[in-house]
């Protein structure tokens, strides 16, 4: 409850001035101010090491088409671990988004294989 600073007269709400003798007063505001995150990471973050190398087979897995076992099983494989790896980290780990794409990258290629292996042995048997 507030009063007026010049007569004492107790005021109710929002008023702008004093009913008794016409003070204007100062209106407080009510929205709350933001709240800022001031929190320091102390602790740098760095992309997995993991997801890294499953980027790097991914690409070259689409590089070097004519292997597609021997690059796009480890880019799988890699992507994978590098996830695990990044949920475990607390924070402390990123790069999920690199796994995924080198997940996405490995699966396509083996995929793609396993149509073009499909065509191929329809072809020779029709």
């Amino acid at each position: 409850m507030r009063q007026c600073p010049i007569c004492g007269h107790a005021l109710a709400g929002n008023e702008r001035f004093c009913p008794t003798c016409g003070q204007a007063l100062a209106v407080a505001d009510q929205t709350p101010a933001p709240v800022l995150d001031t929190t320091i990471n102390l602790m740098p973050t760095y992309n997995s090491r993991l997801a890294i190398a499953s980027l790097i087979f991914g690409i070259m897995t689409w590089i070097l088409f004519f292997i597609p076992l021997l690059l796009a099983v480890p880019a799988i494989v890699c992507g994978h671990l590098g996830q695990e790896a990044i949920k475990r980290s607390n924070g402390m780990v990123v790069g999920n988004g690199l796994a995924v794409l080198g997940l996405g990258l490995g699966y396509t290629h083996i995929a793609l294989t396993l149509v073009a292996l499909c065509v191929a042995i329809a072809m020779v048997i029709g």
